[in-house]
């Protein structure tokens, strides 16, 4: 089943009957039970906003170019094929800045994720003179590249405010889990996650069974009233037989059991066996030796000899895997939740895009391509989408809810399970001005 392409106010929503029952129970606060609601009518598509490529492009048309009495502003909607040195020429940009905008991408890598319908918008100054690029990553997000006084750019982003509406998927098993799942309307990162979760809890080819049934709250962001693309999970249940398998999301980005016992699998420190000699070390505020603006240095230089062994520090799926000017060879991994890891300047690769990938399992051999002075590792870890010091930010481990945290992470439990439990036959629950349960 197919996400539908819609606007939250498509719908009116109308309180759910078993309210006042939950209210009276105290399984839900008021705020969260004024907001909890039902489609009247089932049969209708669901409410759930969802990004279209290109971020609210305008026109829809490649090349579109808006004029003003300062400037001009030469807007593209990247289409296969199209890359940015193309872009760059027939916008009558110098390959010259495109190289430099590069170089200042080199620590974010923002730009190699264009893809069809990416947006992208190229301003020139009165003297038809290339002043800014700006990539629209969603309706809450752009980087922006900025011509400095020497003739560099200079990399920033800018966010704006979002919240998080929710949506409640139930299924039953019918053949595999992962068909089911997907029948369902969970896509292939929420079922690879929920595998991920869970797989020390059961054998999801041996153990399930035709009509053992699942329910997932997945949280899509918003911003106004468009979808940023971007989701979660939240909670699952999956129920076969008498037993039932939980994981919630906490305020970490971690998944717990409904007893507060970590269900994430636990991450390496290192990305190599040994723990080699730090050549650069982490340093977000670095300043340039030259200019003394800000140079962020987003991860660790290991110097490890050529060749050497590359494994992933925890469970996950290969997000990307690119050739950059500057970052060279380079793998990036998602590991569900709030993190992801990347790994630079590699000399062969040994995974693909999509590949689901373990702790501690080879993906590549370290380098020297891209930019490099020398044979090394760059490694960087982000959680929630911004880069941490990967030698010393806290990591998932085997570790249970600290008992500070309990009581806090157990009332959540109960509201994840009441809005499983009242949802109705079909994914048709939304709390769209809730605050999420763990954040």
């Amino acid at each position: 089943m197919t996400r539908p392409n819609a606007l939250i106010s498509r719908h009116k929503l109308v309180l759910v009957v078993l309210g006042a029952f939950i209210a009276v129970m105290g399984l839900l606060p008021t705020p969260l039970l004024s907001a909890l609601a039902t489609h009247a009518d089932a049969s209708q598509p669901k409410a759930i906003p969802t990004a279209s490529k290109g971020s609210g492009a305008t026109d829809g048309a490649a090349g579109h170019t808006t004029d003003s009495a300062t400037g001009n502003t030469r807007v593209w909607l990247v289409r296969k094929g199209d890359t940015l040195s193309e872009i760059f020429e027939s916008s009558n940009a110098p390959q010259s800045d495109l190289k430099n905008i590069l170089a200042a991408d080199s620590e974010y890598l923002a730009l190699e994720t264009l893809v069809p319908g990416s947006r992208l918008s190229l301003e020139f100054d009165a003297r038809d003179r290339f002043t800014t690029l700006t990539l629209h990553l969603d309706p809450a997000r752009k980087v922006v590249f900025s011509r400095q006084p020497d003739g560099t750019f200079e990399y920033d982003k800018y966010e704006a405010e979002t919240h998080w509406i929710s949506e409640v998927i139930r299924g039953s098993i019918k053949g595999s889990f992962y068909a089911s799942a997907a029948q369902a309307g969970l896509d292939r990162g929420e079922i690879l996650l929920i595998d991920q979760l869970l797989q020390n809890k059961l054998n999801f080819r041996r153990d399930l069974r035709a009509g053992d049934t699942f329910s997932a709250v997945v949280e899509h962001e918003v911003s106004g009233q468009k979808s940023t693309g971007n989701t979660r999970l939240s909670a699952i249940s999956l129920e076969r037989g008498k037993t039932t398998h939980y994981a919630f999301r906490f305020e970490d980005g971690n998944y717990y059991d409904e007893n507060g016992n970590s269900v994430t699998p636990a991450f390496l420190r290192w990305p190599t066996a040994r723990h080699y000699r730090v050549s650069s070390p982490f340093n977000p505020k670095r300043l340039h030796p030259i200019t003394g603006r800000r140079s962020p240095h987003n991860g660790v230089d290991l110097a490890v000899p050529l060749g050497t062994a590359v494994v992933s520090t925890g469970d996950g799926v290969v997000r990307r895997v690119g050739n950059h000017p500057y970052a060279g060879r380079y793998v990036d991994i998602d590991h569900g939740g709030a993190h992801t890891t990347r790994y630079l300047h590699l000399s062969k690769v040994l995974v693909k895009r999509g590949a689901r990938v373990q702790r501690g399992e080879r993906i590549a051999l370290s380098g020297n391509t891209g930019r490099s002075t020398g044979p090394h590792l760059h490694f960087e870890l982000h959680l929630k989408g911004h880069p941490v010091n990967p030698l010393t930010a806290d990591i998932p481990t085997a570790a249970a809810i600290p008992k500070t945290e309990l009581a806090a992470f157990k009332s959540g439990v109960r509201q994840q399970l009441a809005i499983m439990k009242y949802a109705g036959s079909r994914s048709d629950v939304l709390y769209a001005k809730a605050p999420s349960l763990f954040d």
